[in-house]
């Protein structure tokens, strides 16, 4: 095995909570985000890495655009998993939503612009889930 899984391996919390910010951390130091956060339909946080940004601030710019989605889907009559907001250098705001335990939750982070950043996230969402669910919170 390599040695980045290995010691992944071993970094790991029986702790939901702590086992959840492990996986944030992961991806985002692999990524290069400069944000990442899970938080509530409503914009509460869940689990957040530290940033530069206040990431409560971003959990309510997580909850507006979780209400441009529904909107969306309203308006248009198409589902959507994911909104991104790019800047003219290349760093992306990414919004994911997703379900956990029956509730919409939104995976936030702000990432560069050659970072891998669908593949990182879809992990990231995988590992929440396969965490969350399987402790029943």
């Amino acid at each position: 095995m390599n040695q980045q899984f290995m010691e992944r391996r071993k970094d790991r919390s029986e702790i939901p909570y702590e086992a959840a910010k492990k996986q944030l951390e992961y991806i985002a130091r692999e990524g290069e985000f400069k944000a990442a956060l899970m938080t509530t339909e409503d914009g509460l946080l869940v689990v957040d890495i530290s940033s530069q940004y206040n990431n409560e601030e971003l959990g309510g710019i997580a909850a507006l655009l979780n209400e441009v989605k529904k909107r969306i889907e309203l308006v248009v009559k198409f589902q959507t998993d994911q909104i991104v907001i790019k800047d003219r250098s290349g760093l992306s705001f990414i919004c994911k939503f997703f379900k956990v335990l029956g509730q919409t939750v939104s995976l936030t982070v702000i990432a560069p612009e050659n970072s891998p950043k669908q593949e990182l996230t879809d992990r990231a969402i995988q590992g929440l889930k396969r965490i969350l669910e399987r402790e029943n919170i």
